[in-house]
């Protein structure tokens, strides 16, 4: 969805942009978006073997820069390819020196791992862009005006594509033993590979204040129509922030700590665990964080905060800036 993001914006400015994909599982949505795409027939998780493939299409089309979006990136990978064309490259995780010419990471704590000084010292020159300006994201979460109102009456619930730890059952059942829980409405989108689907609507549908929704696609509609939100770490943090939705976050993978970490300790969205150590505790503490917003624990201030720090231009951002090394070198 991030690539997806950038790449409309990279085609709003002039440039043209194709996806390389291992297999045809983002296909319909590639081709719904209009853009074009190459099946690389490889195996996602295991990049080295798509190198003789890449690097002939890379010569074949000409191509003048290669955005990368990977966890599975190795250094033979990146440096067989940079031999090519140039490379820009989104990190989320920091294993490794990657040898490329631009590094994207556009989370909150960016700015804290000091990429400068340990990339010259490894002795590789790459421009960083880093830090929330550059969180790309959809169009529909620009320029969002947000009002807070005085009562907490709507909590949005989201919990991710598949909810493996059926996060929303857990929730549902601790939010219906509460007093103040007839008092709200509840939002809750399930994702698409959410097993938990058919249990949940049998168990559940059956209140007023209870709503399903399935396949959303105007997700920021939904964050500012509800006052406050309960969400998994990761790119919907961002989503949040740039709606200046008041939010509670848990993670429930290493990849989301340092943001749920970092937007705790800048009081920004309260972090209330990680499901995998132990869920009811994580369910029990999210019931409380609730309590305190129904007091109108400092939504308003928070909700400015957050619309200062992502204001939903990063993609804006980074196509205006990839535009820079579209050339062929």
């Amino acid at each position: 969805m991030r690539c997806l993001s950038i790449a409309e914006e990279y085609r709003h400015q002039g440039g043209e942009a194709i996806f390389l994909m291992a297999d045809e599982r983002a296909a319909d949505l590639i081709k719904k978006n209009g853009f074009s795409y190459i099946c690389l027939n490889s195996v996602w998780n295991d990049l080295e073997q798509e190198l003789d493939t890449m690097i002939e299409i890379t010569e074949e089309k000409k191509i003048p820069l290669l955005l990368v979006d990977s966890y599975f990136v190795t250094e033979k990978y990146l440096s067989a390819l940079r031999k090519h064309t140039r490379i820009a490259y989104i990190d989320d995780i920091d294993q490794f020196i990657y040898p490329v010419d631009i590094l994207i990471n556009y989370n909150v704590y960016a700015e804290q791992l000091d990429y400068p000084w340990r990339y010259r010292d490894a002795g590789v020159t790459a421009k960083f862009v880093l830090g929330c300006r550059y969180a790309p994201l959809r169009e529909e979460f620009r320029g969002r005006v947000r009002s807070i109102s005085q009562r907490v009456q709507k909590v949005l619930i989201t919990t991710g594509g598949t909810d493996i730890y059926d996060v929303t059952g857990h929730l549902l059942e601790h939010l219906s033993k509460q007093r103040w829980f007839p008092e709200l409405e509840f939002e809750v989108i399930a994702g698409r590979f959410n097993s938990h689907i058919g249990e949940l609507a049998a168990k559940w549908e059956r209140y007023d204040n209870i709503r399903f929704h399935y396949n959303v696609t105007d997700m920021a509609d939904y964050m500012m129509a509800c006052d406050v939100a309960v969400t998994a770490g990761g790119s919907t943090v961002y989503e949040l922030m740039a709606c200046g939705t008041p939010a509670i976050v848990y993670t429930l993978a290493d990849n989301q700590r340092d943001i749920a970490k970092t937007v705790s300790e800048m009081e920004l969205i309260p972090w209330a665990g990680d499901v995998r150590k132990d869920i009811n505790l994580c369910c029990c503490t999210i019931m409380n964080i609730i309590e305190e917003y129904i007091g109108n624990y400092r939504r308003k201030q928070v909700s400015r905060r957050m619309q200062k720090l992502v204001d939903g231009y990063g993609g804006k951002r980074l196509a205006a800036l990839l535009r820079t090394y579209d050339s062929r070198f």
